[in-house]
């Protein structure tokens, strides 16, 4: 039975794509597939049971288990150090989270986020692991200096999704650190909007990097690093609160909320544009960015959700939640306000 890994098939037999090659060559370095199709060394318990003596020390820690793994003549096995790859196996909590991510961020992809390259691999039992290829590790094995926004908003890790945050501070520190680079803001604007769309009240400050490339004169952090770590919540009831990981405003940490909230109870497009006012983007350019993204997303949603390998309840409620967010964007101005 063939796994899909990106857009190939895993088979035992070895059956490939037209564009297998390519993407086995860009993601693995390797130019075909193992006689017994790439695979993540033993199973989920097994990752589970490994995950204390391989990530002592390591950045790459977390509520969800993660490993740095290598390739090994067709398998991925953990490396305590120089792995090109972070493997996420699906935690007790959030059955199929692997495909839950790797679909979303074909759609990030698709609606034009530059994100990390991923796939899902299986492990030796069949069930699916989540794959991200290190991005910070560039060719002539020079390395990205990568800091998240818990660090550059001077945040201990531990206060990273902190109730007492917004994402007006947030951007418009990070706008400050990057040397008042815009496109910083722009980005950072369609991250935390794509956010909202998708379910992901997840987006806090560790999963937000900014990188200056090696041997770069400037103390500045350059821009956002591709995106990562991005998924629906939406599936998960239990864990599925605010649609927003930090306030928008930091008006909303004095509960004083955007005249559109008061009147419908949760943000619309009118919040999104008063947000882009506040981090610094004209009225224009807001309105255009919340439309451009709006109609990819619309466009993509329904064939990229339906094509990938989230269970049938997983797909429908992950739509279903798209739709709602969507039809909330498009709410009518509440009256007097522009």
């Amino acid at each position: 039975m063939s796994q899909r890994l990106g857009t190939i098939s895993l088979s035992p037999k070895g059956n490939e794509s037209p564009y297998s090659s390519y993407f086995l060559k860009t993601m693995f370095g390797i130019s075909q597939l193992p006689k017994n199709g790439l695979r993540v060394q033993g199973d989920a318990q097994t990752f589970n049971d490994l995950a204390p003596e391989y990530t002592e020390g390591n950045s790459v820690s977390g509520a969800q288990k993660k490993l740095l793994m290598s390739m090994v003549d067709g398998v991925l096995v953990p490396v305590k150090k120089n792995g090109q790859f972070i493997v996420k196996p699906a935690p007790d909590d959030f059955p199929h989270l692997p495909e839950n991510e790797h679909c979303i961020m074909q759609l990030a992809k698709a609606v034009g986020f530059d994100v990390a390259q991923n796939a899902l691999v299986p492990f030796e039992n069949g069930e699916l692991a989540y794959l991200s290829k290190r991005f910070d590790i560039l060719k002539d094995a020079k390395r990205l200096f990568i800091e998240d926004a818990a660090s550059l908003c001077l945040v201990a890790p531990v206060n990273k999704g902190s109730d007492a945050l917004s994402y007006e501070d947030t951007l418009n520190t990070l706008f400050t650190v990057s040397g008042q680079n815009r496109g910083v803001t722009l980005n950072g604007f369609r991250q935390v909007l794509f956010a909202y769309i998708v379910g992901n009240n997840d987006l806090h400050l560790k999963n937000l990097s900014l990188f200056r490339k090696p041997n770069s004169q400037s103390h500045f952090m350059t821009n956002f690093t591709p995106v990562y770590d991005v998924l629906s919540v939406a599936p998960y009831p239990k864990y599925y609160g605010d649609d927003l990981s930090l306030s928008l405003f930091n008006s909303e940490l004095e509960a004083v909320f955007s005249e559109a909230y008061e009147q419908y109870g949760y943000y619309t497009g009118y919040d999104f544009i008063k947000f882009g006012q506040q981090i610094g983007l004209s009225n224009s350019a807001t309105k255009k960015l919340i439309k451009q993204l709006f109609s990819a997303v619309e466009g993509a949603y329904e064939y990229i959700i339906n094509a990938s390998q989230c269970p049938d309840d997983m797909k429908r409620i992950i739509k279903s939640h798209i739709a709602e967010k969507l039809g909330r964007l498009s709410r009518p101005y509440p009256v007097n306000l522009v």
